[in-house]
């Protein structure tokens, strides 16, 4: 690159045994990783990111940062030795480039990592990194996020349909692939990235009407996952929630691996196995609604649901008030229009036991049923209805 022999001159990368800087070999090539435990380099890395900052780019997908590349004798500009100082580097390396996004984008800058560690879920995303195309990967990743999420991490993500494709060799099966969109539905950060061509347009139309149905889903569902959002901001709550944090006394709560709390009112369990179209759910203790049917399940237990192709298994906590974007505007495209002026709806499933319900919402917006009355705060359009 042409700036290396400045950050050679300057001493800004990490440095092996012998004092010069330390050339090492990562899945791009070869490179000499910069030192972010100096505060120089800190800012020359900074400003070199800015030149691209400065021309509109809001987010930084800050790829690899993985302490492994590092042989234990490296020395860092604060006495660390690589042993030592390994695995702090990937937070080193997203408080820099979240440092950069907040003086080029106050408020806006998206900072995506791959690399994380204890204390890093304090910054930025975290994906699950590259899984092959099978179900057993698709198992693990959902175990992934849950444990994930019981280790305080909350923004969270992972590539729909697997970054490797199956066996590395051929693009993801159809039926993995809506599986895990359904997945992704009910994931904070929705994405899809492969090395095959796996965009659901690409297979056929039912592939597409059902990716499209979930997509559209998970975008209804931002106003929700906001404000989830919002708590884990506050308390550290994640918005995905393992029956271990939503229930520390239920027994179950450290042995249900597959199944999961999204943000205070909704239950998913994705369809794990090949050729599935049903599948056995724990439910938390409480009372439960069927998302898809409308039925009411007492939890506690185990339920038997229906899992066709175009759907997952996922209830609503009976009392809820989940406040979402109407159909409709979302098809039409979000666009710029601003937070506070779009256009909500609000779903009231089942009784409130206390005759009384409510919601707020990141931006502050307040909606509130109390026996059978609906009000907004500020006043905007929304649309109410009751399951």
């Amino acid at each position: 690159a042409e700036n290396y022999a400045e950050g050679e001159r300057e001493g800004h990368f990490v440095r092996d045994a012998s004092g010069r800087a330390h050339v090492g070999k990562w899945w791009m090539g070869t490179g000499s990783p910069i030192d972010f435990t100096s505060p120089a380099a800190r800012r020359w890395w900074i400003e070199q990111a800015r030149a691209v900052l400065r021309i509109g780019v809001e987010g930084i997908k800050a790829d690899d940062g993985e302490g492994y590349y590092f042989p234990p004798d490296v020395r860092f500009a604060d006495g660390r030795s690589g042993a030592s100082a390994a695995w702090a580097y990937g937070g080193l390396y997203r408080r820099s480039m979240q440092r950069a996004l907040d003086d080029a984008h106050p408020g806006r800058g998206v900072l995506f990592g791959r690399s994380g560690w204890t204390g890093q879920q304090a910054v930025g995303l975290t994906w699950g990194g590259d899984q092959a195309s099978d179900f057993w990967s698709l198992r693990t990743l959902v175990a992934a996020t849950i444990t994930a999420a019981a280790s305080g991490y909350s923004n969270w993500s992972h590539d729909v349909g697997g970054y490797l494709g199956e066996r590395l060799v051929d693009r993801c099966p159809k039926e993995l692939l809506l599986r895990w969109a359904w997945f992704g539905c009910f994931t904070p950060l929705m994405q899809a990235h492969g090395r095959f061509a796996q965009e659901a347009w690409t297979y056929d139309k039912e592939t597409l009407d059902i990716y499209r149905e979930a997509v559209g889903l998970h975008e209804r569902l931002v106003p929700y996952v906001r404000a989830a959002a919002a708590t884990a901001a506050r308390c550290g709550l994640p918005i995905v929630r393992p029956l271990c944090l939503m229930d520390p006394s239920d027994p179950r709560g450290f042995s249900v691996a597959d199944a999961y709390g999204y943000g205070p009112s909704l239950w998913v369990a994705p369809v794990l196995e090949d050729g599935a179209r049903e599948r056995e759910v724990p439910l938390p203790r409480g009372r439960w609604i069927d998302f898809w049917t409308g039925e009411a399940h007492e939890g506690g237990g185990e339920v038997v649901a229906e899992a066709p192709l175009g759907r997952i298994p996922v209830y609503v906590r009976e009392g809820a008030l989940v406040v979402s974007y109407p159909a409709g505007h979302v098809a039409g495209g979000l666009g710029d229009t601003p937070e506070t002026e779009r256009p909500l709806e609000a779903t009231l499933w089942g009784e409130p036991a206390c005759g009384r319900a409510g919601a707020t919402l990141a931006d502050g917006t307040r909606v509130r049923w109390r026996e059978g009355r609906w009000s907004v705060s500020p006043d905007r359009p929304l649309r109410t209805t009751s399951r």
